[in-house]
């Protein structure tokens, strides 16, 4: 199964396509336009499964969150016209799902969360351009939508 992992920004959204059979990232990007991700989507790409990160406040909430929030309707909304499957995670189900817990910088701890479940060490999982292990290429944001998309390939369909 292909799952389509987005972590949305109000700008700029990290993707990652992840094969769940292999076990590994077929492409990922860290910092793609929200334009361009709405095409991804509407591509006839082989995709299974649509897994966006869902915002949520924790009090007020600024103009940077909302527009997220607003970037998250147009996915979902493009997704299920295409009649792709579309599955909403916040950001603590996913770090359920993961297993992550503890103090500390969350998105460091899904990063090693993600190394150590594919090769154990940074070596192992994201290798060299000559040998690339499962990760090869993963940076930034799109750390995030691999664990979203890693999170939402574990969880029924709803």
């Amino acid at each position: 199964m292909i799952v389509f992992g987005i972590d949305p920004g109000p700008e700029s959204c990290g993707v990652a396509f992840y094969d769940t059979e292999a076990r590994r990232i077929e492409v990922s990007r860290s910092d793609m336009p929200v334009e361009t991700v709405l095409e991804e989507i509407r591509s006839p790409a082989a995709v299974d499964l649509v897994a966006i990160e869902r915002v949520q406040s924790y009090g007020i909430a600024g103009s940077t969150l909302l527009r997220t929030s607003e970037i998250v309707g147009r996915l979902w909304q493009q997704a299920t016209s295409c009649r792709l499957p579309v599955l909403l995670l916040y950001r603590r189900e996913i770090l359920r799902v993961l297993d992550v817990t503890g103090k500390g910088n969350r998105d460091a701890l899904v990063r090693q969360r993600l190394i150590e479940t594919h090769g154990g060490t940074r070596q192992a999982a994201q290798g060299l351009k000559k040998s690339p292990g499962p990760l090869y290429g993963v940076s930034g944001h799109a750390w995030q939508a691999l664990a979203v998309a890693i999170a939402a390939a574990g969880r029924p369909l709803v």
